[in-house]
């Protein structure tokens, strides 16, 4: 029996900042991996699933500096699966359910350059 992927978007790895905002507040983390349709990241605080939060990242760019992207989307899974005083970091999955047009092209040439390199 086989894995079906259900990702539509190519995912790259990425060591970028996130700032969170919703959830428990202004959260800051560290993205893991991110596409067009979504992120996965390190937060110091648990978010929990179904969140609907806004998302502030800075892309390299190597002609342009660093390039604001904000997208709005929902926590769709966090690891460990609650809050445990003892875990440092949680990895939580966001689903975007809004990037503007800006930001999606912004998202998209910092892909395609990660997958050619």
């Amino acid at each position: 029996m086989g894995f079906n992927e259900r990702r539509k978007a190519q995912r790259v790895e990425a060591d970028l900042a996130v700032t969170v905002k919703g959830g428990p507040g202004e959260v800051r983390g560290k993205a893991l991996n991110i596409s067009t349709s979504g992120i996965y990241f390190e937060s110091p605080y648990f978010i929990a699933p179904l969140t609907k939060i806004r998302l502030e990242l800075l892309i390299p760019d190597p002609r342009k500096g660093e390039l604001p992207v904000t997208c709005d989307g929902v926590v769709v899974r966090v690891e460990p699966e609650k809050k445990e005083p003892a875990v440092a970091n949680y990895r939580v999955a966001i689903l975007f359910t809004l990037v503007s047009e800006s930001s999606l092209k912004i998202l998209d040439a910092f892909i395609r350059s990660r997958l050619s390199s």
